[in-house]
């Protein structure tokens, strides 16, 4: 009998060895030998599979596509696996048809719910503590509901192991599983494509779910970071995300200090998530600016350049797209007003943070990803409010990964990559808080345009709010005495035209000469003007870079772009 059990379970691991590696969040029920050989992931829930005795859903096949070969195993998502999965009904969803579609609660999932994500830095200082807890939460807690798989080249049989990961790790490692290029192609499931915005969107409320379930907060939301109103990494505090080093690491006293990377950079082809060794554990980097590349953040001039393309997507549907939103909104096209830079807009904020957020691999282990992603799922949303005729790309052009009738990956249960085109926020239970802070007042490239007309005391009072804004400090008096010093001038030459009308000109152009004089001699102006000089590329053709004239053409080849 013992040696027959025995032979049993070498037979089986001979079996688990031979079968074709995928990689997924793999649902815990998935992951049996007897999932494995029937090749159906059809959960529990409720004592039957996918919750059909109470009308949740169905075990049911899905179609196979045919792809040319050889192919990338996670292409054809998840038919390598698995032949049968969850069909959910009515507003359940979910791996077993256990959960709710997003924008319902309750027990049947007929109860609306709705969050509203506000900017990070407009969180209440409870609200900013609970959400940066429910993070550490996450990355500490194991997931109870899935696995992951780790295997090596994904185009041939070989070795692989399911292994247990905290909630947020899975997140992590799902992006690396989308963004990992498919052998012998610059393509991927997530990236470079037309399937980026959706499948970034579903990605988010993918986490935001997970953490609600472990944290019993239903109104849990990530919040979005703009990166227009500011010229620096302003979330980059021990308030926030945690201050950096010299070395980049984390400081101390924050939270994410002591957080680890999994899935850390590999060229070798096919390899997926291996983990550092654990003597050697890897750490958050963030050196935000020190790029001599990519020193600066996008614009508000940039978004705008963005939102003003009609077209959705173009073909070939990849990074050398032009006139595409897709591709613009994702930084491989480039505005005309592109400061000689060679990426722009979602993929620049990347470059500037130039660490772990810098890299495909360990992107997401970087908690400010999601807030980055998730200003990026505004910028869409305000698109599409505004492009109600848009389409999801039928072509095979597109890769096919990201053909819109392709299931996206790795998601359960299963949806093609053009099935969100038609939801807005809303219906899916969440929309975008506008930032409390006029962007008047705050926008950094309202302050570039400052500098370009010369206007010195434009140029010190956006500057001061926008730092005031971003430390959190009491500003009121500081900026009520600038403003004072600024009347007092006004005053003056008022004074001085009424004294003698026949010197107007001459006295208006003392005034003149004596406001710049004020201004230049405040301590504020000196922080501004060695900031502006330390985040100036000498390189540009002038000080301001945003009024350079024509921009460069966007590189083809950037290189590892998120």
């Amino acid at each position: 009998m013992m040696l027959s059990f025995q032979w049993f379970w070498l037979a089986l691991v001979f079996y688990l060895m031979s079968l074709r590696g995928v990689e997924a969040q793999f649902p815990r029920s998935c992951t049996t030998p007897e999932a494995l050989q029937t090749r159906e992931c059809c959960p529990p829930w409720n004592g039957s599979p996918c919750g059909f005795s109470s009308g949740r859903g169905v075990c049911a096949p899905h179609p196979a596509r045919d792809l040319p070969k050889p192919v990338d195993y996670r292409v054809n998502w998840p038919r390598a696996f698995y032949d049968s999965v969850c069909t959910c009904w009515g507003n359940y969803d979910g791996s077993d048809c256990g959960q709710c579609l997003p924008g319902w609660r309750g027990p049947q999932c007929q109860q609306r719910h709705h969050v509203e994500r506000k900017e990070i830095t407009d969180l209440t200082d409870s609200e900013r503590e609970t959400f940066l807890s429910s993070l550490h939460q996450a990355k500490q807690s194991p997931s109870s509901r899935y696995n992951i798989l780790i295997s090596n080249d994904t185009t041939v049989d070989g070795n692989y192991v399911f292994q247990n990961t905290s909630v947020y790790d899975l997140y992590v490692w799902m992006h690396y599983y989308s963004a990992k290029s498919y052998a012998g192609s610059e393509n991927n499931a997530a990236h470079r494509g037309p399937a980026f915005l959706f499948w970034h969107r579903v990605f988010l409320l993918f986490i935001e779910r997970e953490i609600r379930e472990l944290t019993g907060n239903q109104d849990f939301y990530i919040p979005y970071w703009d990166w227009t109103r500011t010229n620096h990494c302003n979330i980059c505090t021990n308030k926030y995300f945690g201050g950096v080093g010299e070395d980049g690491r984390i400081d101390s006293a924050s939270l994410f200090s002591k957080w680890k990377t999994i899935c850390p950079f590999q060229e070798s082809l096919g390899i997926i998530c291996i983990r550092s060794d654990a003597s050697d554990p890897t750490h958050l980097i963030r050196n935000p600016g020190k790029d001599p590349i990519y020193k600066t953040l996008p614009t508000a001039a940039d978004v705008e350049d963005t939102m003003a393309t009609p077209l959705f997507d173009t073909p070939p549907f990849d990074i050398t797209s032009k006139n595409s939103f897709r591709s613009k909104l994702e930084g491989f096209q480039i505005p005309s007003d592109s400061r000689h830079l060679n990426a722009s807009m979602h993929n620049l904020v990347h470059r500037y943070l130039n660490g772990t957020m810098s890299l495909v691999p360990t992107a997401a282990n970087d908690p400010i990803f999601m807030l980055h992603h998730s200003f990026i799922d505004k910028l869409l949303e305000r698109w599409l409010q505004d492009h109600s005729e848009a389409t999801y790309p039928e072509s095979d052009q597109v890769h096919p990964a990201q053909r819109a009738q392709a299931y996206m990956a790795p998601f359960f249960p299963l949806r093609t990559n053009s099935y969100y085109l038609g939801r807005d926020t809303k219906s899916l239970g969440y929309s975008y808080k506008e930032h409390s802070l006029s962007r008047s007042g705050a926008g950094h490239i309202k302050a570039t345009q400052a500098e370009g007309r010369g206007d010195c005391e434009t140029n010190v009072r956006t500057k001061f709010l926008e730092e005031s804004s971003a430390s959190g400090v009491q500003w009121q008096w500081p900026v009520l005495g600038f403003f004072s010093i600024v009347l007092l001038c006004v005053s003056v030459g008022a004074a001085i035209a009424c004294k003698d009308k026949r010197q107007q000109t001459q006295d208006a152009q003392t005034e003149e000469r004596q406001s710049e004089f004020d201004c230049r001699s405040n301590s504020l102006y000196a922080v501004w003007v060695k900031e502006r000089n330390e985040s100036t590329d000498k390189s540009s053709c002038s000080v301001d870079a945003a009024f350079c004239g024509e921009g460069v053409e966007s590189a083809v080849n950037v290189g590892m772009h998120l």
